[in-house]
């Protein structure tokens, strides 16, 4: 990337091939218009626009080229217009140099830009202005402070000034009292052109040859590169994958076996085992909760560190019977079963024997 006015300082040998370049062109070269959107499709303006600018140009229409730009706003647009003449010529500079131009771009964008603001650059005798994102010009010094003056006047909100060039002297004292100057020289080098028209389009888009220089191969390679770096990401998120499934597994099983206290089963045999499991608890919850089951376990806490022993036990659904012996600390407590009637009577003093008769107060 370099300005077509330093192309002679770049030195290559004979039959070298022609390397791509991003070319700044003089925007004293170039007009800017701004009009209204024709009413037509935007694919048919580029037939149309040349018609509706016919009496605005200084040359026939045949010897012009017209590059449409962005919309500057919802009802207009903006229109390019460069002499093919000079665009032939540019062309057959920067391919005189060694270079193959693939796209060119009016050097005013090279100018820095921000809401608000006029930004002007000393170039080689011209200055290059530019006053919003789209629109700028190069001219010379007098007629460059005219035009900010214009610009200034014409401004609904008085905008600030910057301007770079060697000598502060060669601007008028009542800009120079507005602006911010500096000597900021500019590397055309090491300027983006990413907001900027490429003049480079309709018959003159360029067309690389060589196979250092094909796109298609360079898309096609960079097509290969991402393809192989989604398979590798593809590879590494299967095994994370993986190894995440594995860590799932182990962690069902074990905990399997700590619910069940069932081990040695596979995981595929997980769901078999698991609902016999189930199956089997639920009848042994059925089987606790009917009588005499459910008594006898009722008793657990009562009959707790009672120093007795037992004699007997008759259970049936319709009541439990207990002979015990040496049962005197039992009846020191407080005797109760919830849900249940309890009957207590002493049998043979001699071997201090008792009885309790546990009966269901709602037999089922």
């Amino acid at each position: 990337m370099d300005h077509i006015y330093n192309l002679d300082t770049h030195v290559r040998g004979d039959d070298v091939e022609l390397v791509p370049a991003n070319l700044w062109i003089p925007s004293e070269r170039i007009a800017i218009h701004r009009i209204a959107k024709p009413t037509a499709p935007r694919r048919k303006w580029s037939g149309l626009i040349p018609w509706i600018l016919e009496e605005k140009i200084l040359q026939p229409l045949e010897k012009t080229h017209f590059v449409i730009g962005d919309n500057a706003t919802d009802e207009l647009v903006d229109v390019f217009v460069v002499s093919k003449d000079d665009l032939n010529a540019w062309v057959n500079v920067a391919q005189n140099a060694g270079f193959a131009p693939i796209q060119m771009t009016p050097d005013y964008f090279a100018v820095p830009w921000e809401e608000g603001r006029i930004n002007a650059l000393w170039r080689k005798g011209y200055f290059l202005v530019r006053h919003s994102l789209s629109e700028g010009f190069s001219a010379k010094a007098d007629l460059t402070w005219a035009m900010i003056d214009c610009l200034i006047r014409d401004a609904k909100t008085p905008p600030r000034l910057s301007i770079s060039l060697p000598d502060s002297q060669m601007i008028p004292q009542h800009l120079r009292d507005l602006a911010e100057v500096n000597d900021n020289s500019q590397n055309w080098q090491m300027i983006e052109m990413s907001d900027g028209i490429n003049l480079l389009s309709g018959d003159y888009r360029p067309i690389i040859k060589g196979s250092s220089v094909n796109l298609w191969q360079l898309n096609l390679a960079g097509f290969g590169l991402t393809m192989l770096l989604l398979l590798t990401y593809l590879n590494i998120l299967s095994a994370n994958l993986q190894t995440d499934l594995s860590k799932i597994e182990l962690h069902l099983m074990d905990s399997f076996e700590r619910v069940f206290s069932v081990q040695n089963v596979s995981l595929e045999q997980l769901q078999t085992v698991g609902q016999q499991e189930i199956t089997r608890l639920k009848v042994q919850d059925q089987i606790f909760n009917t009588e005499p089951t459910k008594a006898l376990m009722s008793m657990e806490k009562l009959m707790d560190n009672c120093e007795c022993n037992l004699v007997s036990l008759k259970a049936d659904e319709d009541k439990v019977t207990l002979r015990l012996e040496g049962g005197e600390k039992l009846l020191a407590k407080k005797l109760s079963l919830e849900g249940y009637s309890l009957d207590v009577a002493r049998g043979n003093k001699r071997k201090n024997e008792l009885t309790m008769v546990f009966t269901p107060e709602n037999p089922l």
